[in-house]
């Protein structure tokens, strides 16, 4: 493979993110004020700098990893028969395809969310909790381990029979409403957040307080209302982040989950000795 299609990925993402950043500069003027969304912006450099790094070793490296490994799980799932007999979900009419995808994508990513939560899984995810300055970047901050983690969703609906179109179109969905909602606002959504997760409430899911979990659903805030893990009092003003030490800078974030799985599996090698 040349070095021109290993970076092929990098014009797409610049737009992405290019575009993206104008809509939330515009949206912090309007929400904070000039002096504000100017301070905020400085304090946030550090965190938004590893954001990208990150950003750009996911598109041309663990991107096209996650792409191949989803549509082979995909492919084995259908041809063992595993819940592969929905063929009517591709004559469904479009739009209402697209948003029964979303919801069981939404459904799974859920539990998905809180597995990542769980005592093994949470080194690769502390990685994403570990920015405190929460914008719209740091949806960008995934660990590889993470990221890996997020095929699952990709993977039940194709196993479900869904459409390859319909995989792409919740995978789209839920990354720019990801971005929405990692997005540096008060808003609550009000009585709409009856359904829809909210800026306020995926903010509570990062507030530093918070040590026993909430909000894990991307889209649809009623998975957390279902399941007892829906929290949001009003527009979140506490800290946000954890408190680990993560190491110095993206070399540091990538390290981090392997360093703490071996001085677990140490502490339970000297506890068995």
């Amino acid at each position: 493979m040349t070095l021109s299609a290993l970076l092929s990925p990098l014009p797409a993402l610049i737009a992405e993110l290019t575009v993206c950043a104008a809509l939330f500069a515009g949206l912090a003027l309007a929400v904070k004020g000039r002096r504000r969304a100017l301070a905020d912006a400085d304090a946030a450099v550090g965190d938004a700098r590893i954001n990208l790094v990150l950003a750009v070793v996911d598109r041309l490296a663990v991107a096209p990893v996650i792409v191949a490994l989803t549509t082979g799980a995909v492919v084995v799932a259908r041809d063992a028969g595993f819940l592969g007999a929905n063929a009517w979900l591709g004559g469904l009419w479009p739009p209402l395809a697209l948003l029964l995808a979303v919801i069981v994508g939404d459904f799974t990513g859920y539990w998905r969310h809180r597995a990542q939560h769980s005592r093994w899984l949470w080194p690769a995810h502390a990685v994403h909790h570990s920015d405190r300055h929460l914008h719209w970047l740091s949806l960008e901050r995934m660990h590889p381990v993470d990221r890996l983690g997020t095929a699952v969703d990709t993977i039940v609906l194709g196993a479900l029979g869904f459409p390859a179109w319909a995989l792409v179109g919740n995978a789209l969905v839920r990354h720019y409403y990801g971005y929405a909602i990692h997005a540096d606002a008060p808003w609550t959504f009000g009585r709409a957040s009856w359904v829809l997760n909210s800026p306020a409430m995926h903010r509570w899911h990062h507030a530093r307080e918070i040590t026993t979990g909430c909000n894990f659903a991307t889209v649809f805030s009623v998975w957390d209302r279902m399941f007892g893990t829906y929290h949001q009092p009003g527009p979140c003003d506490v800290p946000l982040g954890i408190d680990e030490e993560m190491g110095e800078g993206a070399l540091g974030q990538y390290a981090h989950p392997f360093k703490a799985w071996w001085a677990a599996l140490s502490r339970k090698d000297r506890a068995l000795a």
